[in-house]
């Protein structure tokens, strides 16, 4: 029978916002583009979302410490939990005045648990 023995040294990377352990790595970037998918329903809102995403992003590269390999691109850019990504977002939409019925859609697409007050 073949074991695999784990090191107690294997790294585990924690989300340098929540500071919780991150266990879905998705990377931003990745969730940008499937939050651009989803705002093509939206195209007012795409227009005004997109540069601000794009220049979080932006900051986030920079100034990541330690990143984690994402599953979907297998690039480790970020160390950033999709759960405060997602909230990041959901405030992005507060700023905008996005309607309370893209809000739960966005919610309800990109479900971590996040209830705005207004729900």
């Amino acid at each position: 029978m073949l074991q695999n023995f784990y090191p107690a040294s294997e790294a585990f990377y924690e989300c340098e916002i929540c500071h919780e352990p991150i266990t879905n790595p998705l990377c931003p970037a990745c969730l940008t583009e499937e939050i651009n998918v989803w705002s093509t329903n939206y195209p007012n809102l795409r227009k005004e979302l997109g540069p601000k995403l794009k220049r979080y992003l932006k900051k986030l590269r920079d100034e990541a410490k330690e990143s984690i390999q994402c599953i979907k691109c297998n690039k480790a850019e970020f160390s950033l939990c999709p759960f405060c990504f997602a909230r990041k977002i959901l405030g992005e939409l507060e700023v905008l005045k996005a309607s309370r019925i893209i809000k739960k859609e966005f919610l309800q697409f990109f479900n971590y648990n996040l209830e705005p007050a207004v729900f």
